[in-house]
């Protein structure tokens, strides 16, 4: 049986329109191939309370103007920034980027969601 890493770094390549790279298959540092993402992919058995809260306030605060949830995060003395939101939400910013660049869609969104864990 797989360990849940890799089901999730399938799922995680399912969702994107990606590829897994297999660690024993090198291709790439990354732990799928993407035309757009440089994915690299984490499981944890549980994210920190502190970024799912960040992110239910944003969602809340963006429904009225159906905006996209996004926490931007940073650290003291650092002028790094890094964003943290909804893979599915990711996935539709690059759907629209195709339109306006009227190249065909390529990524299938919903699918890879039925494996929890």
């Amino acid at each position: 049986m797989d360990k849940n890493w890799k089901r999730f770094e399938r799922r995680v390549a399912l969702r994107t329109g990606g590829e897994r790279i297999p660690v024993s298959d090198r291709r790439t540092p990354l732990d799928v191939k993407h035309p757009y993402l440089g994915i690299e992919c984490k499981h944890r058995e549980k994210i920190s309370k502190f970024l799912k809260d960040a992110l239910s306030q944003a969602e809340a605060g963006s429904v009225e103007e159906s905006l996209i949830p996004t926490v931007v995060l940073g650290e003291k003395h650092s002028s790094r920034m890094y964003a943290f939101l909804d893979l599915d939400d990711l996935v539709k910013l690059l759907e629209i980027m195709h339109v306006l660049l009227n190249e065909d869609p390529m990524i299938v969104v919903g699918e890879g969601e039925d494996d929890y864990e």
